[in-house]
Formats: structure tokens, C-alpha cells, sequence
């Protein structure tokens, strides 16, 4: 969900990325040492290594007090499918034997339904969610406990008579635009050396801000004005020299829920005056949705490429993160 933290981190990472960018194809500004930072000047960018006493700048990023304006939303706002996690499982069907398989290692791996429509009668229906630490033949051991007479051998489930059919499914998130508001941003300039803070200053606000549009990490993007820039001098006589750029930043806010694909079909019980789809409760499946793996799932799927290289510390201080071996 887009909030003041991911306006504030896209900020930083959209100007730290410019900068690394620049400074490849520029032997000045390689020798640079700039930190770019989600998030205010802390006391150890004083007095500890590395610090504004040994030759390092830092850009810093926070929101402005009293700079949020409400604005108008269009009309009419609707539930609308934005991302789609598909299965990494898969069901063969041989004869009265099914066998399940795993084709990835991902977290939230799917849903599987297997329905068995004995001789004669009516179809059955098992389900199972998949969790991520499960092996293929816990999945077919869950499967065959909701069949009676049913017999799993490691990764395969088979049946006495009749037929097997199989449906695999993944999850989808709806989301809903909740509110639009704009926003003040305020980007610091700190260095401890003056000729340093007109130089980083231009370039700051003209070339690494963008001019029109932010690209935020959750993949949306952010409108973006430019307010001024003006220098602050209270702290010169302790050789600190610092100089605030002011953005308007124009987002959205959206609520967003997570929902399993039906496999099963659609339909209800009455058992005992009480309805239940498909012999679950209601709101059980949800549930069991895992949530946080999905969330996680959907970020790095929606990170913006340029952003993928580089991560935020605990303190908002943008870093490139290592290359996997």
C-alpha cells in the first residue's frame, strides 16, 4: 500500500540510482562520496565514520510537517484485479492415480483441488492449500485423507474406481483507490564542504529528481512538482553547509485484499440449516491465504527495475545490496 514511508523510499532510491548512474560515467562525481537517505540526519552522520567530517555529503529525505492538502478522488471507485500470483504446482492424471508435483520452491505455491466422481455417484471434492515448507507427498497425503478408501503413496493418490480430475489454482489481489492526497517533500543537502553544496544542489534538482513522475517501489507512480530550493546557513560556523529542495508529491492511497482462485466450482450446502461452500466454512479459505507471503511475493514482482539493485537499513540509508554468487 502506497504511504508517506514509500513515497519518502522512492525518493531516495530514485535519486540514489540516478546518481550511481552518473557518477559510472563520470570520474569527478565516481570520487564523490554521496549517501542518500529515507529519512532524517541522525547524530552518528556527525561524529562516526563515515561522517560529514570526513569529505562525505547526505541527502536526506522526509516528509514536511503540515504539507498534506486532501484532494478530490474520481467518482464511482471500484474493486479492480491488480496482480495475479499463479500456481507452481501441477496435478497429472493417470487412470485413478493422481500425481502432484511441486515446480517450484516459491512461498504461497497454490491451491489443488481433485475431484472423484465414484461409480454411480455424486463427485467429491478435496482441497488443499499449499504451504511453502510441504513436501509433494504431504500434499497427496492431505488429498487422500478427505477420500475415503483413498491410498497415498509418497507424491501419488490414487483411488479404488471411478474417476479423477484435477484443478490447480493461485491468488489475486483486488484493489480499491481509497483516498489521493498531496504531499511536501523536503530533500537536505549536507556537506561539509561549501563548493560542494551549489554543484550537488544543481544536480540534485536537475537531474536526479525526476521532472514529472516518480516511479514508486510498489510499482505505481507519483506525481511529482517542483516548490523551490532554498540554502540554510545556521550551522556554517560548525563548517556545515546544507541546502533544502522542496517536492509536491501527488499519490494514492489504496486498500487491497488478497483472494485464492476457485477450484472447486461454485455452489452451497445447506447441511442442518447451515450454508457452507463446498463443506467450507464461510471465510475459512481466506484464512488460510498466507498473506504475508503473497505481499512479499508481489513486491519484488512489482519493484521497479532500476530499483531492484539497491535496498534501505534500518535508518533509511540507501545501499546496493550484493550481488548473488
Amino acid at each position: 500500500m502506497t504511504d508517506l514511508s514509500s513515497v519518502t523510499r522512492g525518493l531516495a532510491l530514485c535519486c540514489a540510482s540516478r546518481f550511481a548512474d552518473i557518477a559510472a560515467a563520470s570520474s569527478f562525481w565516481s570520487a564523490q562520496k554521496v549517501f542518500f537517505r529515507a529519512g532524517p540526519l541522525m547524530p552518528p552522520d556527525l561524529f562516526t565514520s563515515p561522517s560529514l567530517r570526513e569529505a562525505v555529503s547526505y541527502v536526506t529525505i522526509t516528509p514536511l510537517s503540515g504539507g498534506y492538502e486532501g484532494l478530490s478522488t474520481p467518482l464511482g471507485q471500484e474493486w479492480v484485479e491488480t496482480l495475479r500470483i499463479p500456481p507452481v504446482l501441477s496435478v497429472e492424471i493417470r487412470g485413478r492415480t493422481a500425481q502432484c508435483r511441486l515446480t517450484s520452491r516459491r512461498a504461497a505455491p497454490g491451491i489443488i483441488a481433485l475431484i472423484w466422481t465414484p461409480p454411480g455417484g455424486e463427485p467429491r471434492v478435496a482441497r488443499h492449500v499449499v504451504d511453502a515448507q510441504e513436501t509433494e507427498g504431504q500434499v497427496a497425503q492431505s488429498l487422500a485423507s478427505q477420500f475415503e478408501g483413498a491410498v497415498a503413496d509418497e507424491n501419488r493418490l490414487s483411488v479404488s474406481a471411478g474417476s479423477l480430475r484435477a484443478v490447480t489454482g493461485g491468488y489475486g489481489r483486488s484493489s480499491c483507490l481509497i483516498r489521493r492526497q498531496s504531499q511536501i517533500f523536503r530533500l537536505s543537502l549536507w556537506t561539509s564542504a561549501c563548493e560542494m553544496r551549489p554543484v550537488l544542489g544543481d544536480l540534485l534538482v536537475s537531474r536526479l529528481l525526476p521532472q514529472d513522475w516518480l516511479a514508486l517501489t510498489d510499482g505505481r507512480q507519483a506525481q511529482i512538482f517542483f516548490e523551490g530550493e532554498d540554502d540554510q546557513d545556521a550551522m556554517q560556523t560548525q563548517s556545515l553547509f546544507r541546502r533544502d529542495v522542496r517536492v509536491r508529491v501527488i499519490f494514492d492511497r489504496y486498500d487491497s485484499v488478497w483472494s485464492p482462485q476457485m477450484v472447486a466450482g461454485g455452489g452451497w450446502m445447506h447441511p442442518n440449516g447451515l450454508s457452507f461452500p463446498f463443506d467450507t466454512a464461510p471465510d475459512q479459505l481466506r484464512a488460510e491465504i498466507p498473506v504475508e507471503a503473497l505481499d512479499a511475493l508481489a513486491a519484488a514482482q512489482e519493484m521497479p527495475s532500476v530499483y531492484r539493485s539497491w535496498d534501505t537499513d534500518c535508518d533509511g540509508t540507501v545501499r546496493l545490496m550484493p550481488r548473488s554468487v
